[in-house]
């Protein structure tokens, strides 16, 4: 059913390499469906922070608003060397818990709503992250799960570096 406002992609925002592997596939979406772009970045400010009830109710201010638009900057540059300039791009910070946030943001009929795997480790495979579990159950547009880049199905930190110098061992030395 078309409720006659215009979609929007909407992307989950964090710095992971599965985070960045699903900004690119937002940016891809946004530019095919000539969408704007919503930047969302959430953080769950603790109970026994100094106002965080205040912080709840009046929205997003201070430090941590910063903090959070900040990575939103980071993975575009990361990613992109900074915003795209082809396509209208929002950035929305909101303190509270990804899931709830990401799905009531994401409520039009032609919304799509990009959130990022996670890791690939064996708990994961198996269960799946809690935001991406939240997100497929209770949004109301479509959700595209975007899996982690390959580089990291290699697995830990460690089996990357060692994959790297085995790779580099087959490098002939410079004369």
């Amino acid at each position: 059913m078309d409720d006659g406002r215009p979609g929007r992609v909407i992307v989950g925002v964090d710095t992971s390499l599965s985070g960045l592997q699903a900004l690119r596939a937002a940016v891809a979406e946004a530019r095919q469906r000539r969408a704007p772009l919503h930047a969302v970045r959430t953080w769950e400010p603790a109970p026994s922070d100094p106002g965080f009830a205040e912080t709840r109710a009046k929205g997003p201010h201070g430090a941590l608003a910063s903090a959070a638009s900040t990575v939103i900057q980071r993975a575009f540059a990361e990613t992109f060397g900074g915003e795209p300039t082809d396509l209208p791009v929002h950035t929305v910070v909101v303190p509270d818990s990804p899931g709830p946030v990401l799905v009531e943001y994401a409520c039009r009929d032609l919304d799509l709503l990009v959130i990022g795997a996670g890791r690939r480790g064996l708990l994961r495979r198996l269960r799946g992250s809690a935001v991406v579990r939240y997100c497929v159950r209770r949004a109301t547009c479509p959700v595209l799960v975007v899996p982690p880049p390959p580089l990291t199905r290699i697995g830990s930190p460690r089996a990357l570096l060692r994959e790297l110098r085995r790779d580099l061992d087959h490098f002939p030395d410079p004369p």
